[in-house]
């Protein structure tokens, strides 16, 4: 069982097309989509037109964006933390957010971040 996310979910949303959502154990989701990534305080505010609960909003840079493919949409490898994204690029779920990397060696390195989503403080 991972530690972190609690389960994955492969779905199109209106509006944004084919996205993966991994929900964490603590109850926020992150969204992968063809050209961004998203952090949600909950699954509710993925929805939320007013993007209330919305924690933090990247692009993918060009490079690293990957086309969405059944049955794992975006992600090909997804274990403690780690999220290995069909492009080559990976997501790493660090204690103080969720950071991309161009390539999964970067990520088990931490080196050549591209971007940081911080997490909200605690007490928020």
């Amino acid at each position: 069982m991972d530690n972190i996310i609690s389960r994955q979910e492969v779905l199109s949303l209106p509006d944004r097309g084919p996205v993966n959502l991994l929900h964490f154990h603590q109850g926020m989701v992150l969204l992968i989509g063809a050209d961004a990534i998203g952090l949600y305080r909950d699954r509710r505010a993925v929805d939320d037109p007013l993007a209330n609960g919305l924690v933090g909003y990247e692009a993918i840079p060009e490079p690293l964006r990957s086309e969405f493919r059944e049955p794992g949409g975006y992600v090909v490898e997804q274990v403690s933390g780690f999220i290995g994204l069909r492009s080559g690029a990976a997501l790493f779920i660090r204690p103080d957010g969720v950071a991309l990397y161009p390539r999964n060696l970067d990520a088990l390195h931490n080196r050549d971040c591209c971007w940081l989503i911080p997490f909200p403080p605690l007490n928020a």
